[in-house]
């Protein structure tokens, strides 16, 4: 037997359990903010937060550093929770108007089934100030990415389009855009006044790929000619 080996072997497995035991104790953590923020808003403070945990508020600080700190970790839970669903939408359709409307969808069941958490991970301000950036822009560019994947799916069979790829690639970044801004006003509108998920999530998907106006489409040349005659 070797003291020195044995030594370092007991302090490998020390630190491994420990390490396990920290990341388990962080998973519990931003559940309980999770939880804390579903039934307090967005709003809550890092005492009300600890509270509602039934934990202090250094424990919070220790594991996350801050407020922007736990509000990045719960961001990742939930985005994580999103894309899951979202991923699980865009496999079950075929690249299509289905498969966007029942991503679209996807986005407004996650978001009503907890208004308050989806603003507190989905936060503007923080997207724009930095803070919530490490978690929302990339997650918002692999959505970015899977439309566009579906984008090319539908159109390699649907013969020359009328806009270049790299006019096409800045499609799903607008889409992402577009069903982000219709998620937050629908979530503002009283409940009794807001479509329900289905309607919305359809209609939202056809102004995607069609526009509003109707019997408009982009890819119809026709339309195109008698646009561009009556102005």
């Amino acid at each position: 037997m070797n003291p020195v080996t044995d030594a370092r072997t007991v302090r490998d497995g020390r630190s491994t359990r420990w390490d396990r035991h920290r990341q388990e104790r962080r998973r519990l953590l931003v559940r309980a903010a999770r939880d804390a923020v579903h039934d307090l808003g967005p709003a809550a403070s890092m005492d009300e937060i600890a509270a509602h945990a039934r934990t202090s508020k250094s424990v919070f600080y220790r594991y996350f550093g801050d407020r922007a700190g736990l509000q990045r970790a719960v961001a990742q839970r939930a985005t994580a929770h999103l894309e899951r669903r979202l991923l699980e939408a865009a496999d079950a359709g075929d690249g299509g108007p289905e498969s966007l409307r029942r991503m679209v969808a996807a986005c407004l069941t996650v978001a009503a089934a907890s208004p308050h958490v989806y603003a507190f991970a989905v936060d503007r301000e923080d997207t724009a100030s930095g803070s919530g950036g490490p978690v929302l822009t990339p997650f918002f560019e692999r959505v970015a990415l899977l439309l566009e994947d579906g984008l090319t799916r539908a159109l390699a069979g649907a013969g020359p389009t009328l806009h270049s790829p790299a006019v096409l690639h800045l499609w799903p970044r607008a889409a992402v855009g577009m069903v982000r801004s219709a998620v937050e006003a629908w979530l503002a509108a009283p409940e009794d006044e807001r479509p329900d998920v289905d309607t919305t999530a359809a209609a939202l998907a056809d102004w995607l790929l069609h526009g509003v106006a109707p019997g408009h489409r982009s890819d119809d040349p026709g339309a195109r000619r008698a646009g561009t005659a009556q102005r």
